[in-house]
């Protein structure tokens, strides 16, 4: 499809569904080696969190004022703003009615001297902004459409993509409280210049999608434990094989909960099983110590619940047999690996711990290593 835009004409790769409709699977338009003055994007599917600044709408009735609107930090030299729709609260009412996507806020990024870029060149910020709030809400949200404008307004750049992106909830179960807006600054000064990183945003972007669709509440609970396994699996491997500081050998004769472990004491992780917030495990536990006379902490019922699943021997309704075991091993799986990512990238702000299921909203605490 030949297509007229400001900066040329474009022939785009399309999909006919009928006469008047079809489909692209995405392209880069225009030029991205352009020089842009800034980057304009819209997110959808992110609930309200509180800015530093007031915004007015001024119509032909007055102004109208909304606290709080806009939301604006310099990391790594860029200059990112957030504005949120007037209108938020309307929409977001009406979320639980169906799985909807709604753009919720619109965003701008600039340097912060003013100073001329390119798309490549923001590109680990669009990336790490993408993977940094999705992985603070638990699941996917998204800057859709973000164009490139030049010093005189023109607009020189388009990416048309579909990014990850899951329906609006209510609630999110993550461990960013949106209360909270500072908790996603102290993420991004760390998150955007490890994107910036090429040896480390593969493995990252990674270890956030494990993270993410093992803290998304959706689907059996059994392959929420499985893939916050592999995620601690990838983890675990970064860490000691890639970081030299195990062979491949031995690595693999140790066992899984042994290497967990010594993942979990390196970064300051508790590895207790709390009786309050994981009542079934403790009785697992304690079922077991009697049985064996195994003193098992959380890597070893995490790791052995996941073997039951993966690799069952004899009769596999023993990780059953406890109401709840599942479910707390899920809780357990997703704290270790949500914290051992932040870990990873020197994060020090409030956290909402992800193995208390029951916990008021807006309750956050200290990262361990804080």
């Amino acid at each position: 499809m030949e297509i007229r835009r400001p900066y040329g004409d474009v022939t785009l790769a399309v999909g006919v569904r009928g006469r008047f409709d079809g489909w692209t699977n995405g392209a880069v338009l225009g030029n991205p080696a352009a020089p842009l003055q800034r980057i304009i994007a819209h997110w959808f599917n992110v609930p309200r969190f509180s800015g530093q600044h007031d915004l007015a709408e001024r119509t032909s009735q007055g102004d109208r004022l909304w606290t709080g609107g806009r939301w604006v930090h310099e990391v790594s030299g860029w200059k990112i703003t957030i504005d949120v729709r007037p209108d938020h609260k309307d929409v977001w009412d009406d979320l639980n009615r169906a799985n909807v996507y709604v753009m919720t806020h619109v965003m701008e990024i600039v340097r912060g001297d003013g100073a001329a870029f390119t798309a490549t060149q923001a590109d680990p910020v669009l990336k790490a902004l993408h993977a940094g709030v999705s992985f603070g809400l638990g699941r996917w949200v998204a800057p859709f459409l973000p164009v490139g404008l030049d010093s005189h307004n023109n607009l020189v750049w388009e990416e048309w993509a579909a990014r990850h992106c899951d329906p609006a909830r209510q609630n999110s179960g993550g461990w960013w409280n949106a209360l909270d807006s500072e908790g996603l600054a102290t993420l991004l000064d760390a998150l955007i210049p490890t994107f910036s990183d090429p040896a480390r945003v593969e493995p990252l972007w990674l270890q956030i999608s494990y993270a993410i669709a093992a803290t998304h509440d959706t689907g059996f609970v059994e392959q929420r434990v499985m893939i916050g396994a592999a995620g601690l699996e990838h983890v675990m491997w970064e860490r000691l094989v890639l970081n030299g500081q195990l062979s491949e050998s031995q690595y693999h004769r140790r066992s899984a909960h042994s290497l967990l472990r010594e993942v979990l004491t390196n970064a300051g992780i508790d590895r207790s099983i709390d009786d309050k917030a994981l009542p079934a495990l403790a009785k697992l536990a304690e079922r077991r110590h009697q049985e064996f006379g195994a003193q098992m902490d959380g890597p070893d019922v995490t790791t052995w619940v996941r073997n039951k699943l993966v690799h069952p021997s004899g009769s596999q309704d023993a990780i059953y047999r406890i109401p709840g075991v599942v479910t707390e091993t899920w809780l357990l799986t997703r704290h270790y690996l949500t914290l051992l990512i932040l870990e990873s990238l020197g994060y020090r702000g409030p956290y909402a711990h992800l193995a208390k299921l029951n916990r008021w909203v807006g309750e956050v605490e200290d990262v361990p290593w804080a």
